[in-house]
């Protein structure tokens, strides 16, 4: 026979849902650890090389070196850049610069009036608040004056002629 798991009765529903449910805290620290362990290395015996975490560090050290000991005037020495620079970055930045500075300015300016547009649209939306909260007194204001019997209309001579 199979033990069974008996939860006893609580006074609130909620404190028994409370109990079930793990903390936001825990569920965030187990998911964190869980990452933390698929993106870890194997683990390698002390003494031993582990070679694709070795193959990464030496590739960083020397792209490290090489920017370390990158020198412009070498580079750009008349004999080295046309002989022996990989020169293709260097013409592609070349190249592609106008496109990336018109891209980079619209992009910024698209941002600027987007905020500028919503500002004035909120600045709008306040000013037809004030006017017809205005125009709202003033009706309210005449309503008031108006006499018992209505407004007369207005007559500038006899409505039959003589």
């Amino acid at each position: 026979e199979q033990p069974r798991c008996v939860v006893s009765p609580s006074p609130h529903p909620r404190s028994r849902a409370r109990a079930r449910t793990p903390a936001p805290r825990a569920a965030a620290m187990a998911l964190r650890l869980a990452a933390l362990r698929r993106f870890a290395s194997k683990p390698v015996p002390l003494g031993a090389s582990g070679g694709q975490a070795q193959a990464m560090k030496d590739s960083v050290n020397k792209l490290g070196e090489s920017v370390k000991g990158f020198s412009f005037s070498a580079f750009f020495e008349e004999k080295h850049f046309w002989k022996a620079a990989n020169v293709g970055p260097f013409f592609l930045l070349l190249f592609f610069t106008p496109t990336l500075y018109r891209s980079l300015k619209d992009a910024y300016w698209t941002r600027q009036l987007r905020k500028l547009n919503t500002e004035e649209v909120i600045s709008d939306r306040y000013e037809w608040l004030r006017l017809n909260m205005l125009k709202d007194e003033v009706e309210e204001q005449l309503l008031k004056q108006v006499p018992a019997g209505g407004v007369q209309p207005l007559e500038l001579g006899p409505s039959l002629p003589p």
